[in-house]
């Protein structure tokens, strides 16, 4: 059974209602045939919420999400690489010169 502390759930509570707050547009066929030649490409954080799929209103159409999975999914797999770099750039001063002498180590990473 999975525990999740009182202060996560009311925070999630208070985020669905402030997201309830927004729901003035959808990501629709309609939309995406307005791109460049129709084929703009839809990419999204995954999840999404799909309209008449995940919930009754969504984010996007499930037939635009259906249409993209692939590049959505792909997408969404580089975000722990994303994750790890802007942590890196945060916590070094000067991050050119950090990455060298990381490579002038070359000393392999062991997992603890």
């Amino acid at each position: 059974m999975l525990f999740i502390p009182r202060g996560i759930k009311r925070l999630e509570q208070e985020l669905l209602k402030e997201n309830a707050k927004h729901k003035d547009w959808e990501c629709t066929e309609e939309l995406m045939a307005l791109t460049k030649g129709g084929k703009g490409l839809y990419l999204h954080c995954l999840p999404a919420d799909i309209s008449g799929v995940s919930c009754k209103e969504g984010e996007v159409e499930a037939s635009v999400f259906d249409r993209f999975r692939n590049p959505l999914y792909k997408q969404a797999s580089y975000k722990p690489y994303i994750i790890a770099a802007m942590i890196f750039l945060a916590k070094s001063l000067d991050p050119a010169n950090t990455l060298l002498q990381l490579e002038q180590r070359a000393k392999l990473r062991h997992n603890a």
